[in-house]
């Protein structure tokens, strides 16, 4: 499929977290890969394209200049917008639809479309894509595609979110959709530090590293630098200096994700170097925590505490990982009560924020040992869960 952008509504638009419009729509496209087989950049005059984007410049309104486009294209067409904030989740949907369609914009207020044609005529005299989607569906030659007809659950962001499709004339626009697609692009079930403390600290540093073009791998590996520096502090009982690192580590670990998906600049190594390391390095804390403690051998209490909280913490990543091969999504995805349970449950945050707790109140070690009772409770509690929605088997959320 050929993919054809109107530049002009880009000219002058303000950048949406560092990118310009039409940099995010291009960005958009080139995620297709091989689906799409050429890109067109149309503009009726000059335009302060993207390196390596050489615009086709004719005069006339963008009907007349879409209309000798689509006459001279073999084969269907996607049109789209080059000054709109589009959801890229829509692309791939348009590419696998037989039929033309439109889909006009989530929020009549902001309007814009985009289109699917396979040889329709757009009337040559139409101003903007809006225009050529209402009068072209009016007449019949298009359908109308609703937002709300096509899937809204994201996988990796663990909930059902609505579709964008949103003009972006100007700044004070562009902040609110900032602000809105920030917020967005938080997990539909994650622990409370995520939701309620971080977001202050995670604002500011997605916004400066996206002006700065600051790319989210580079955010990832500061975060396993601090995330490998806490663990000899841990170890010393230096507390003040490793939970600062701590802290810090997974604040960067909830920037990259969202800077990623807002600049559409995540890739395979981000997310293996982001998830691996959320994985992995949490049993080294743990270790580290013990020793810092004055535990000296796996006999003590605390050793056995440390032996407890590794064989509780890799079970409840077995079981949850079983969950998932089950019912094809994250176990905290399947039902409203599993979603609640994700903001409490024994992972690394909660377990930092129980030991930080402990440590302030000068009971390290009783935090500790109640660290690796909340982690054999929370693997308890996944067991029970996966065995309550093994059978029958389910994929939407479920009433409980």
């Amino acid at each position: 499929m050929h993919v054809w952008i109107d530049a002009d509504p880009a000219a002058g638009r303000p950048t949406f977290f560092g990118l310009t419009p039409l940099e995010l729509v291009l960005r958009a496209v080139g995620r297709l890969g091989d689906k799409v087989t050429g890109v067109t950049v149309s503009a009726s005059g000059p335009i302060d394209a993207p390196k390596g984007i050489s615009p086709d410049i004719s005069d006339g309104p963008v009907g007349a200049r879409l209309a000798g486009f689509v006459q001279n294209q073999p084969g269907p067409v996607l049109v789209l917008d080059g000054g709109a904030l589009i959801d890229n989740r829509l692309l791939p949907l348009l590419i696998d639809e037989t039929d033309p369609i439109a889909i006009s914009a989530s929020d009549p207020a902001w309007p814009t479309a985009i289109l699917r044609l396979d040889g329709q005529m757009p009337p040559p005299d139409a101003t903007t894509l809006e225009d050529i989607a209402s009068r072209m569906v009016a007449d019949g030659s298009v359908a109308q595609k609703p937002l709300d007809s096509l899937p809204l659950f994201i996988n990796k962001l663990r909930r059902e979110l609505s579709f964008t499709l949103h003009a972006m004339p100007d700044a004070a626009t562009r902040d609110t959709l900032e602000r809105e697609q920030f917020w967005r692009n938080y997990k539909g079930s994650t622990d409370f530090l995520t939701r309620w403390v971080f977001p202050p600290f995670v604002w500011p540093l997605v916004r400066l590293s996206s002006r700065l073009r600051i790319h989210p791998n580079t955010v990832t590996v500061l975060s396993i630098v601090l995330c490998i520096a806490a663990i000899p502090l841990f170890a010393a009982g230096q507390w003040v200096w490793g939970l600062l690192l701590a802290y810090a580590m997974m604040i960067l670990d909830s920037v990259d994700g969202k800077l990623a998906r807002l600049t559409m600049t995540d890739s395979a190594i981000g997310n293996i170097l982001d998830h691996g390391t959320d994985i992995v390095h949490p049993p080294f804390w743990y270790i580290a925590w013990a020793i810092g403690l004055g535990a000296t051998a796996m006999s003590d209490p605390l050793g056995i505490a440390t032996i407890l909280l590794f064989a509780f913490y890799v079970g409840d990543r077995l079981v949850l990982m079983a969950a998932k091969s089950r019912f094809g999504r994250g176990l905290h995805t399947m039902t409203e009560t599993d979603a609640f349970a994700r903001t409490w449950i024994a992972r690394r945050n909660v377990n930092v924020a129980i030991f930080t707790v402990g440590l302030i109140v000068g009971a390290g070690a009783g935090a500790f040992m109640a660290v690796a009772a909340w982690q054999g409770v929370t693997m308890a509690w996944h067991a029970w869960r996966t065995m309550r929605l093994w059978a029958p088997k389910r994929h939407a959320a479920a009433a409980d």
